[in-house]
């Protein structure tokens, strides 16, 4: 039961700290796109006008919180400090071979799909966004 907390815990703060980082404060165009994200972009020759930029950051952020919250638990099995660093380092780095690899071919047959509904929903978003910006912009000139 204490490594389920440890799991969920683990879970919740790191994809929270993407959530914030990455989620809310990015923008297309800028460089606050995590490395995992162009990295998924560069391999797959992922386009990313084809989905939602912002369901995508999502995606990402939880996986990789997946992978840490998984790594994190099989930290804590070992009591040793030396075992504790040997088993992270040997977990993490075929956790994120698989969980990126499962990721980027999802979003290869996702981009091969009509996606236009979600594009459109999206982009209905960010035009309440822009105005909600220009309301307050204008607000903070007077």
């Amino acid at each position: 039961m204490e490594y389920v907390v440890i799991f969920i815990t683990t879970l919740v703060v790191f994809f929270l700290i993407y959530y914030f980082y990455y989620v809310l404060f990015a923008r297309r165009g800028k460089n606050r796109c995590p490395a995992e994200a162009t990295y998924l972009i560069r391999l797959y020759k992922l386009d990313i006008n084809k989905f939602s930029y912002r369901r995508y950051l999502l995606d990402v952020s939880f996986v990789t919180s997946i992978d840490i919250s998984i790594t994190a638990t099989v930290i804590f099995l070992f009591d040793k400090l030396i075992w504790q660093i040997l088993f992270g380092l040997i977990t993490i780095i075929p956790i994120i071979a698989i969980s990126f690899t499962l990721l980027g071919k999802y979003y290869v047959k996702k981009q091969n799909k009509d996606n236009s509904k979600e594009l459109e929903k999206e982009k209905r978003r960010n035009n309440r966004q822009d105005k909600l910006l220009k309301v307050f912009k204008k607000k903070g000139k007077k």
